[in-house]
């Protein structure tokens, strides 16, 4: 049986405008869940890595908070070198993400609540900052917004679009609807 390990980072984005936000959160969204298996390029060590990520907002800096969980040879500078590699991948992803994204309306703060919803009614095609998540959901996908009494964004919007980005900005929720994200980035190599 494969030996198992933990390893995490912590990685800071500028968050002072609205689009710098939306990439960070883009970012977060792309590491979260992420599973590779994992090959040297000369073939000498495998491992299997599974990445959750987490986050908080402090002034105009956003902190990604990144934990992996590898089951393999426990080698921290060959998964910093994979992760590193990782991470330039889901960064250039994100921003080509952000360049499409369509504004999709914007709402007071104080118009919007968030409400903790049961599994059946989770979005995982709905990023919202964890840090606007009520107490006692589930994070990430455990709560949505509400305004007016209704999803905001609704199912129907969510549909058609590839995700729906919440982001917090001067006091007001900004939607942005973006493409889905692509699965052809392949992260089978890790340098030797």
């Amino acid at each position: 049986m494969a030996q198992s390990w933990t390893a995490g980072w912590e990685i800071e984005f500028p968050a002072r405008t609205r689009n710098e936000l939306l990439a960070a959160l883009v970012v977060r969204d792309l590491v979260h869940g992420a599973t590779f298996d994992v090959e040297t390029e000369d073939g000498s060590a495998e491992f299997e890595v599974d990445y959750e990520a987490g986050e908080e907002l402090q002034d105009d800096v956003y902190r990604l908070l990144i934990a992996a969980e590898v089951r393999g040879p426990e080698d921290h500078a060959m998964l910093g070198a994979f992760t590193e590699q990782m991470m330039e991948e889901s960064i250039e992803e994100a921003e080509s993400l952000v360049a499409e994204g369509v504004d999709l309306g914007t709402a007071p703060f104080d118009e919007v609540s968030f409400e903790t919803v049961g599994e059946q009614d989770e979005r995982w095609d709905l990023v919202v900052p964890e840090w606007l998540a009520p107490e006692d959901a589930e994070i990430p996908f455990g709560f949505r917004p509400a305004r007016g009494g209704e999803w905001w964004p609704d199912n129907a919007r969510l549909d058609a679009h590839g995700r729906i980005v919440v982001v917090p900005h001067d006091g007001s929720l900004h939607l942005v609807g973006l493409p889905a994200p692509s699965d052809e980035i392949e992260h089978s190599d890790a340098g030797s």
